[in-house]
């Protein structure tokens, strides 16, 4: 009996929690958003909610989505209430094909949009609601809701930035349907995001931030010039827009999942560099670029080991670099 009352208990909790569970499928930002690399919404009708940093002061971060034409998407912004520190307030601005705003929009350190496109601001409302979220326990800051509808069947974008620069936690949140699901490593990380970001401490553990690191790339780890390791990389222009990155090796092999293990010469991952910055961590062969900004001269690819140290070959790191101005001006 008391076996069969504990079920109905759990199914009881289990029910109650349900609803708040399946509001939102979680997922965190542990690699910092660039307009290189944006967040891809799997699907822009499935609610999502992302929780991300504004880090280093002036980072701008992107979200990227496909609509159809005429498409309604719920776009709206939720600030983790962070016990003693005000409430965040960042801008959102959406850009794409066919979007049409204020004319002669003018906003501090506002993110390039490329030509061609119009670009709005989101409306998120005077004033945000003190909100407690039972599944979590956590009490939020909800700014307005707003319904973006696409004009034409495209790929989209939103940008999201602080008009003065200053550093804070959000939660961007798109999309109404409810789904089930979420990332794992989210879940467990959950926690974080109601505690303060700290200037010189790095909350990305993809990233490298050069006042706080994650992890340190300097370290080398020189490899035998017999069977060392090669990268090479080619990139591929697609007609919807943005590239194809292609990374080939020879005497190297990805391990996603050894990753903060011990070095090993001839496995690890890779890093992606635009003119110095790290854009992404690659464990494969393919990677899409949705965009590269049009002043960018030089794109680098480098081999690390499992403990994310920088693979060398006679005190060379092993690498391959792109000419992207060069790259352009193929046929």
């Amino acid at each position: 009996m008391k076996t069969l009352r504990g079920i109905l208990l759990l199914s009881a909790l289990l029910a109650w929690h349900l609803p708040a569970l399946r509001a939102h499928q979680p997922w965190c930002e542990f690699a910092d958003l660039t307009a290189a690399t944006p967040w891809q919404v799997p699907d822009a009708s499935i609610s999502y909610a992302y929780f991300g940093n504004v880090y280093p002061a002036g980072d701008i971060d992107y979200f990227s989505f496909e609509a159809k034409a005429g498409q309604p998407v719920l776009i709206s912004l939720s600030i983790p209430a962070i016990e003693d520190v005000d409430v965040y307030a960042p801008l959102l601005l959406v850009f794409g094909p066919g979007v049409s705003g204020p004319a002669g929009l003018d906003l501090p350190a506002a993110p390039e949009i490329p030509g061609g496109q119009g670009a709005a601001l989101i409306p998120l409302g005077d004033e945000p609601d003190h909100f407690y979220e039972p599944f979590g326990r956590n009490y939020f800051w909800n700014w307005q809701d707003s319904i973006f509808v696409a004009p034409q069947t495209a790929v989209y974008t939103v940008a999201l930035w602080h008009p003065r620069g200053e550093i804070g936690r959000y939660t961007f949140v798109i999309g109404q349907r409810e789904v089930l699901g979420g990332e794992a490593d989210c879940f467990a990380t959950y926690a974080e995001y109601w505690t303060p970001l700290v200037e010189g401490v790095n909350p990305y553990r993809d990233t490298i931030i050069p006042d706080g690191m994650t992890h340190d790339h300097g370290v080398r780890l020189e490899v035998d010039a017999e069977n060392a390791p090669q990268v090479d990389v080619q990139l591929i222009p697609l007609a919807s827009g943005g590239f194809n990155l292609r990374v080939q090796v020879m005497n190297f092999a990805f391990t996603p999942q050894k990753v903060d293990l011990a070095p090993l010469p001839n496995e690890g991952h890779a890093h992606l560099y635009v003119d110095g910055e790290k854009i992404a961590r690659l464990y494969g062969e393919w990677f899409h670029l949705p965009a590269l900004p049009a002043a960018a001269e030089t794109l680098t690819v480098t081999l690390h080991a499992n403990d994310h140290s920088v693979l060398t070959r006679d005190g060379i790191e092993i690498s391959a670099s792109l000419d992207l101005q060069q790259e352009r001006g193929r046929p």
